[in-house]
């Protein structure tokens, strides 16, 4: 098999270029050249930009070499000699109207408007759209949805099984599992192990009857909840988040993390398996490119190790370990101390 990875970073990547445009059209290099460096808290006040999206386009933007970010200093900020270069007014070379020749399109409006006000846009810009999350209700909508975390997974899932394959695994909890794609992955050379998935309507159904069709019925069995307000199946030693984390904002990252520390036994692992920004928050560029599409369409973004770790600690698990999957992804493995 051909390795897929740059068709993964060509879909995940689509909304990266119309946030950078944003970006200019904003003026923010010309702005970095006349104040920085900066804290990125001055920054977000001068801009008018609430936090959650200055963070992703920051990202974006040192992945790109467009500033250079210090989060271990204040988080400050500072035009690069490339963006001073090209993107302000210091020298003739300015291709500010050249990128803002292309201003008028719709999810630049869009980026501008998350920007300011934090309220994720539909998804896909779909026109009169409901928000990701309540589309979800619609049954065409979220069978399109598990058919994309679906695909998606055919590729990740055996990734992420041989980065966790010596984990032992009795009992998994796949919370917010989608199709069941992962759980069989994870079950596969573990004979004796079971596994449930955690879904909402409709989207447990279509897991259903994926699962039934591939033969994994009697090993996998799917609960039909809230992951964030009714109980969690109790009696798993592994509770796995895929892809989960990455769409919610920090309180109900925490609130799931807190979740699964109390419903795991002293020596339980929590893993979560996502496309993770580093501890600087400059990179890698396809995972900050990423993460521009989920801050636009979804309240959440690409979290950094160091953020996920610091939600981990706060609840009570003990260190983090990091392992390699595929396509930009990793899984982040935390321990409930025995």
């Amino acid at each position: 098999m051909l390795d897929p990875t740059a068709l993964y970073r060509l879909r995940d990547g689509a909304y990266a270029t119309d946030l950078i445009i944003a970006a200019v059209c904003d003026d923010l290099f010309a702005w970095l050249a006349r104040h920085g460096p900066v804290p990125a808290a001055g920054l977000r006040e001068a801009m008018g930009w609430a936090e959650r999206p200055a963070d992703v386009l920051l990202t974006l933007c040192a992945a790109h070499g467009l500033v250079d970010r210090f989060v271990e200093a204040d988080d400050l900020v500072s035009v690069s000699d490339l963006a001073r270069w090209h993107l302000t007014h210091e020298t003739s070379f300015d291709l500010r109207p050249y990128f803002g020749s292309l201003a008028e399109r719709p999810a630049v409006a869009e980026f501008a408007e998350v920007l300011r006000t934090d309220r994720p846009a539909a998804w896909a810009s779909a026109a009169g759209e409901r928000d990701w999350s309540g589309r979800l209700d619609d049954p065409r909508f979220a069978q399109r949805i598990t058919a994309a975390m679906d695909a998606r997974g055919a590729f990740l899932a055996p990734s992420v099984a041989r980065a966790l394959h010596d984990l032992p695994i009795e009992r998994l909890l796949d919370v917010g599992g989608s199709s069941g794609i992962y759980a069989m992955a994870l079950l596969e050379d573990r004979p004796a192990a079971t596994a449930t998935v955690v879904e909402r309507p409709p989207v447990d159904e279509a897991a259903r009857t994926l699962l039934a069709e591939r033969g994994a019925g009697g090993r996998i069995d799917v609960v039909t909840a809230n992951m964030f307000a009714d109980p969690w199946p109790p009696g798993c030693d592994v509770h796995l988040l895929s892809q989960v984390l990455h769409d919610w904002d920090l309180a109900r990252v925490e609130r799931l993390v807190q979740r699964s520390f109390d419903a795991l036994a002293p020596g339980g692992r929590l893993v979560d398996v996502d496309a993770h920004v580093d501890g600087r928050r400059t990179g890698p560029r396809p995972v900050a490119e990423y993460s521009a599409l989920l801050m636009h369409s979804t309240p959440g973004k690409c979290w950094s190790v160091t953020e996920l770790a610091d939600v981990a600690r706060r609840a009570g698990f003990a260190g983090v370990e990091v392992r390699d999957c595929a396509a930009d992804r990793s899984a982040l493995v935390f321990t409930k101390p025995a």
